[in-house]
């Protein structure tokens, strides 16, 4: 198997940034639904991503639809852009449907709220967390607005930011603003979340503002020992499919199966995180997440952007003893080492940037569908 030094961090770093500044695009005077190979429809009023039936309306308050696309995986419809303006392009907003092998509306929040304090400096300001109703389903979408958001000084701008997850697909929502639009700004987001429709079978979850408690209570950081390439190996093929919000097709049964909890830590907000600390990737430092609660068990997360990329610890559920780092993204799960023990800060850390290159190792790589299928990549050679 290959080795992945990096894994990918920030591969979407920017997503938040561009999709929540005030772009200077040109977008078309009238919607223009590109096809991309399928991945989006268009119907009267509505706009929707094929594989998911996730719709979002043609207009939203002053915002538009202007133009659709794939934003990644293209020919593949599990990673889906929408951009929206109004007439003057004062005001601007973006939505994205993507597939996420760990789909979270707490963690999204967490990971675009680091984002828009990295872009827009100390002065921003959370003026409102709360959640709202999508599509009709109460309680479903986070809602964030944000003051003095500013890319140039002395223009500040409001933004709206919020999730909503229907099975493994989540839908990101960004309108921003000039500061004296605010108003406009809050009504479009709440325009495009009552105007969602939800056709396919993946239906709106109920969503909590995120809890934090940082940091953690105080750990022993003991190094965790690494259980060599044969568990490490043959813990590649199950660990792939289990964990996260993975949904598989069971066709011996004909039914849907998820091999997961219903709902993965920290279950779209209904439990709290905590800081355990924080590792160096290079030449950025990424915050460790865990329960507050020991009745959620034991993990570890590292998020590397709002778009479902992470890096989890999880318990080994095929003997039940030890931990196995993965890498969850957009229709992809990696399996990478295993240990006895979730490891340290300095061990993460290692593994993160590439200067432990063998326990991140990537042990299998498994592809993973809207229509339940799996693509499962491994070197047989491992399995022995």
């Amino acid at each position: 198997m290959n080795e992945r030094p990096h894994l990918r961090r920030g591969r979407t770093a920017l997503r938040t940034a561009l999709a929540i500044a005030l772009i200077a695009i040109a977008l078309p005077a009238q919607a223009q639904v590109n096809p991309d190979e399928g991945a989006w429809t268009a119907k009267g009023d509505l706009a929707t991503v094929t594989a998911s039936g996730i719709g979002i309306p043609v207009k939203a308050g002053i915002v538009s639809l202007g133009e659709t696309a794939e934003y990644s995986r293209k020919g593949k419809g599990v990673d889906n852009v929408a951009q929206y303006a109004s007439e003057n392009r004062a005001v601007q907003a973006t939505v994205y449907v993507f597939y996420a092998t760990y789909a979270d509306t707490a963690l999204a929040t967490w990971a675009t709220d680091r984002a828009i304090h990295a872009r827009f400096g100390a002065n921003v300001t959370l003026v409102s967390d709360t959640v709202a109703a999508a599509g009709g389903v109460a309680g479903a979408a986070t809602r964030r607005i944000y003051d003095k958001a500013e890319l140039v000084p002395g223009n500040p701008l409001a933004s709206a930011a919020g999730f909503v997850r229907a099975g493994s697909w989540m839908v990101a929502l960004r309108v921003s603003g000039p500061a004296a639009q605010r108003s406009e700004v809050e009504a479009a987001f709440d325009a495009l979340l009552a105007g969602m429709r939800f056709d396919g079978k993946d239906k709106p979850m109920v969503s909590t503002p995120l809890k934090v408690a940082a940091p953690c209570p105080a750990a022993e950081e003991k190094p965790a020992k690494y259980l060599g390439d044969k568990v490490s190996n043959s813990n590649a093929l199950l660990s792939s499919l289990m964990g996260g919000s993975i949904v598989l097709d069971d066709k011996t049964k004909g039914a849907v199966t998820e091999v997961k909890p219903a709902l993965a830590f920290p279950r779209n907000g209904a439990s709290a995180l905590c800081v355990r600390g924080k590792v160096n990737a290079g030449s950025i430092a990424l915050d460790v997440l865990q329960p507050t609660s020991p009745d959620d068990g034991q993990i570890a997360l590292i998020l590397l952007d709002d778009a479902g990329g992470t890096i989890a610890i999880e318990p080994i559920m095929l003997t039940g003893k030890g931990f196995v780092v993965k890498h969850y993204g957009i229709g992809l799960v990696e399996v990478l080492g295993s240990f006895d023990r979730i490891p340290s800060l300095a061990q993460l850390g290692a593994i993160m940037s590439g200067a432990d290159r063998h326990s991140a190792m990537v042990r299998s790589s498994t592809v993973f569908t809207p229509d339940g299928k799996s693509t499962i990549n491994i070197d047989p050679k491992m399995l022995k």
